[in-house]
């Protein structure tokens, strides 16, 4: 984890959560949420609903097919929490491109201070969109310029590879909408600013949606 001091002290995954780390956390079997969970009672299993990228290192990609309700639970499970707001709990729908609020936007931004993770305007190679011509996610981490800059820098992919589920929705329930963030391997330019963000309801999944988590 990258730990990100301004605001507030709190640590961001240094990439977006793989295959690899999400089928280990499977393996462990796991508690269902309660039937009683007023955001994800309704969740029969936490296994992905599709197939992502299958070639070689297919585990070191960014973990797709789930919905916001898997990804929480996953960064519960292993001692974080899906990024929400500075100094805890979930950050208000509005507030997501604001760096003194939402951790998500505050460590891609550089604390507000960029418009994308790396210094100055858009640059078409640096992360995985469609400029990039992948087509597919790539291994989370292997774009060296994909990164956030000054006392951010570690936090990779911040931009493009693929969308990330944020702990930011409209209401309660499974079909409550939630913010994803970042844009992904199908977005050009105008999707992939740290302010850029999309929103689907919770139980929904896609093949260009992921996450990563932060703590505390």
């Amino acid at each position: 984890m990258v730990t990100i001091t301004a605001p507030s002290t709190y640590s961001i995954d240094a990439t977006e959560v793989t295959k690899g780390q999400y089928d280990l956390w499977l393996g462990t079997k796991p508690a269902l949420p309660a039937s009683t969970d007023t955001n994800c009672g309704g969740v029969t299993s936490y296994t992905e609903q599709g197939t992502g990228y299958t070639g070689a290192d297919s585990v070191h990609h960014p973990v797709v097919y789930v919905d916001w309700c898997d990804a929480y639970a996953y960064c519960q499970g292993v001692g974080k929490r899906l990024c929400g707001k500075i100094g805890g709990g979930p950050n208000l729908y509005a507030d997501f491109a604001t760096a003194s609020l939402s951790q998500w936007h505050n460590a891609c931004s550089s604390g507000g201070a960029n418009s994308y993770p790396y210094l100055g305007a858009y640059q078409t190679t640096a992360c995985n969109g469609t400029d990039l011509g992948k087509s597919t996610t790539t291994v989370v981490g292997s774009l060296s310029g994909c990164q956030a800059s000054g006392l951010y820098a570690g936090a990779y992919d911040l931009s493009g590879n693929v969308w990330e589920w944020e702990d930011s929705c409209s209401g309660t329930g499974q079909t409550a909408i939630c913010r994803f963030r970042g844009g992904s391997f199908y977005d050009s330019g105008s999707n992939l600013p740290c302010g850029g963000d999309g929103y689907y309801p919770r139980d929904n999944v896609y093949d260009n949606v992921g996450f990563r988590c932060c703590s505390p």
